[in-house]
């Protein structure tokens, strides 16, 4: 089927006529965005476990119960979508140490964990001694798998080995913009990773791997000498990595009568390291998938899967044909560039991409869905 290259938002048009001969497909929504959808604006975390919004709970080391207003979902410095959550160190007892958490309870199979978020870390005049993640195992022992920061000076630095040696990279964070972060732990590899704006710029080996616990506990920020700065969190999601080389987007929801840009991070891995690739979508679903090449493409192909193929290497779909980077990772950008049509409320799109010259790798396949809101 040959087709012209269309602009996104003719392909969105076309995708709202032809949706109206399939059959409607809801589901549950489950990412971890701060979206009205699942957020409310006002404090989000609680003091005691499950008691926030979401399961988010706050800890104040120097006050108890803490200040719940220094973790709120607001809508005044977001990254994309409506809301976002600003972790606010001078709401803290000066000098604490201030842990925002999120239970996250699931089951782990193939033990690849991935977290993503956007941050901005604002400059102040008193600056916190440094901005952590944290990700822990359940049952949870007194451990975890993975801890990394942002010091003062904006120096992204962790703990590696289950002797915790400080590691300081030559790599810093500049204040007062959004990035983003990628923070990976294999935990049968025996491997983490730090990616920050699409760059890998720390390689470690886990704190704690416990490969006997079934489960992956709760992954949290930490705020270390609260000073007079602020954090603010958006696209904030944890998932297990399906599949040997990943996919993911944030947001993950299309909303009706919106326009959204939702942004593909493709993480292939060292193997795909300059490798070509192209990145394809689907509304019929990902099972059982199509055979190309000496691979399976999690995709059924149909309309929409040629509208993609038609439109690769055009603005319409930046990034959708490209090159990985020499860490194996890319980026692609999905604009509606107009409002999504109210008739495609529920409808899934499905994306999974596959390396050329040869055609020999594919991805795990994620989803977008269209949302309400």
């Amino acid at each position: 089927m040959n087709l012209l290259p269309l602009p996104l938002s003719s392909l969105v048009v076309a995708v709202a006529a032809a949706a109206s001969f399939l059959p409607a497909q809801y589901g549950p929504y489950t990412s971890e965005s701060f979206e009205g959808h699942r957020y409310s604006v006002g404090n989000l975390a609680g003091t005691d476990l499950w008691n926030g919004q979401d399961g988010w709970i706050l800890f104040d080391s120097l006050a108890y119960p803490g200040n719940l207003a220094a973790a709120r979902v607001q809508t005044q410095n977001v990254r994309s979508g409506l809301q976002a959550v600003t972790f606010d160190a001078a709401l803290l007892s000066p000098g604490a140490f201030g842990e925002l958490r999120r239970n996250a309870l699931f089951s782990l199979t193939t033990g690849v964990i991935e977290a993503e978020w956007d941050f901005l870390i604002t400059s102040a005049t008193n600056p916190s001694g440094a901005w952590e993640f944290y990700t822990q195992p359940a049952p949870h022992p007194q451990s975890c798998q993975m801890r990394w920061w942002i010091a003062a000076n904006g120096r992204v630095e962790f703990y590696d080995t289950p002797a915790r040696v400080l590691v300081q990279t030559s790599h810093y964070v500049s204040k007062d913009a959004w990035h983003h972060a990628r923070s990976v732990v294999d935990i049968f590899g025996n491997r983490t990773e730090v990616h920050v704006d699409g760059v890998l710029v720390a390689v470690g080996t886990p704190i704690g791997v416990f490969a006997n616990l079934p489960d992956h506990g709760f992954s949290q920020f930490n705020c270390w000498n609260a000073g007079n700065d602020r954090m603010h969190v958006d696209n904030f999601q944890v998932r297990e990595r399906t599949a040997e080389h990943g996919l993911s987007v944030a947001p993950d929801r299309l909303p009706v009568n919106r326009r959204t840009v939702a942004t593909f991070r493709l993480a292939g891995g060292a193997s795909l390291a300059n490798r070509t690739y192209a990145l394809c979508g689907s509304m019929a679903g990902t099972q059982p998938g199509t055979p190309i090449g000496n691979v399976t493409l999690p995709l059924v192909v149909d309309g929409f899967f040629w509208l993609v193929v038609g439109a690769l290497g055009t603005p319409s779909l930046p990034g959708f044909l490209g090159t990985c980077n020499p860490d194996g990772n890319a980026e692609a950008v999905f604009d509606t560039t107009v409002l999504v049509p109210p008739q495609l409320l529920g409808f899934h799109l499905d994306f999974a991409y596959l390396t050329m010259n040869p055609i020999d790798e594919v991805s795990e396949p994620v989803r977008l869905t269209v949302t309400l809101n």
